[in-house]
Parts: C-alpha cells; structure tokens; sequence
C-alpha cells in the first residue's frame, strides 16, 4: 500500500477501530507510531477506541474515587489515551478513548449517567463515521454498533447477568455504586451481521502483510440494519454456548 493509493476513506473522518497490535508490531515500529501506520491505509482526521474496563461484580470491592484508570481493552486504547490531545471518557464500565475535536466533545459527555455505548450511537447518528476491525476478526468479532442497538431496543437492559454487576461513579468526592443498568454482552456472534452489511454494500475486506481486516464504511447504515434485524429477531446474536451468562440468560 502507498499514501493515497487505494485509501480507505472515512465517513466525516472519524475513524473507530478495534485492533490486535502484535501482528502489526513490526509494521507499526517502522512507521513510528500506530496512527502513522493508520493514515497509510486510511483518510480519517480523529481516531475513537476501547477503554473498557468491565463492570465489577457485586462480591469485589468497590472502586476507590482517585484510582488509576486501567482497561483491559489492550495496548491501542492506552496508546491513543496517551496521544497530545487524547482524551479518555468518564464512564465507569465501557470507557472510550480518542483524538480529535468532535470525539473529544462526545466523550465528555459520557459519564455514569449515559449508556456504555452512547459516543458510537452519538457519533453515528450526528456525523456518521467509520469502523475498522484488524488483527483480531477471530477472537472478536463484529462491531460495537450492535451494541447500542441492543441498548435502543431494550436488550441489554434485560440481560440477567447485570443483576450480579454495579457500577462504581465518583459523586462529590465519594465513591457511590448502583446496580449496572445494562449489560452489553457477548459479542462473539456478531460476525452473523457481515453478510447484512455486505448486502447494503457496507463492508469491505482485505489484508496488510497478511493481516486480516473488516471496514464499514458507514457506522449509521450498519446501526439502521442492526436495528431492524435484532427488532425482527432479538436473539439473532447467539454464541451457541449453553452456559454463555447473556446469550443463554436474558429475558428476551
């Protein structure tokens, strides 16, 4: 691939992406930086990505107000938090980081107080933008538009798991926990949605020195077909495992 040579191009420039690094390490080192090895394959101006860190189940103790905060998203979230001018959302579960004004502006609103994935619902739905998935299609498959789909329908809301889960939000100095009202679930179905997108002509595949990537081109088209699929079929993202704690144990 050269600069501006078949380019991915994204949506209002905004680019969302989940990665696996280490198959790229080497690549990423020779162009000094992830996004640097980014912008060789993709037009974009502002970057968004996991910062997950899960919710805590009722029996562990409660955050303490002023804790470092980790994830558990991998090494891309903690290299964009660290960019100049990265920003890292507040929200105490599923936490986003990113670069960029409009990103920046959306993250700050994403507190305790908001759905997990509501910057990806915000994003689309404002400004619409792009999703890359590299590097990890097997082990995770999909994209986090599902997500907020399953939350607009009421989906995630009715997981049971969330009942064994809390929320830990800082409020004046003091750490205060309530019951999760939503959890986002198992996504390791979600690659059942790929032949939708394609149909919609919404996705494009490819490899970089033999990695493996997915791109949707359009985050809102995607959520539109996410939406009338999981309202037709609710349990249609089903990971088959008997004992999964969401797909085998919800109230839809």
């Amino acid at each position: 691939w050269k600069r501006g040579i078949d380019m991915l191009v994204c949506e209002s420039g905004i680019l969302y992406v989940r990665a696996s690094l280490a198959p790229l390490a080497k690549q990423i080192r020779a162009r000094k930086g992830v996004l640097n090895f980014l912008r060789d394959k993709l037009e974009f101006d502002e970057v968004l990505v996991p910062y997950f860190q899960g919710a805590r189940p009722f029996w562990r103790p409660a955050a303490v107000v002023g804790a470092p905060h980790k994830t558990h998203s991998g090494a891309l979230g903690r290299l964009v938090a660290g960019l100049p001018g990265g920003v890292v959302s507040h929200h105490p579960t599923h936490a986003f980081a990113g670069q960029g004004e409009r990103v920046a502006q959306v993250l700050g609103r994403h507190t305790g107080e908001t759905a997990c994935f509501s910057p990806i619902r915000e994003l689309a739905e404002t400004s619409d933008f792009s999703m890359l998935l590299v590097g990890c299609l097997e082990e995770s498959p999909g994209f986090s538009s599902v997500h907020v789909a399953q939350n607009m329908l009421g989906l995630s809301q009715r997981h049971l798991i969330r009942y064994l889960l809390r929320w830990d939000v800082p409020v004046d100095g003091v750490m205060h926990s309530r019951l999760a009202p939503e959890a986002p679930g198992c996504s390791e179905s979600f690659d059942k949605f790929y032949p939708h997108y394609e149909q919609d002509g919404n996705l494009q595949r490819g490899e970089w020195d033999g990695v493996p990537w997915i791109f949707v081109p359009s985050a809102y088209k995607a959520l539109q077909t996410e939406l009338a699929i999981l309202k037709d079929e609710p349990r249609f993202v089903k990971c088959g495992k008997r004992l999964c704690p969401t797909c085998s144990f919800r109230l839809y």
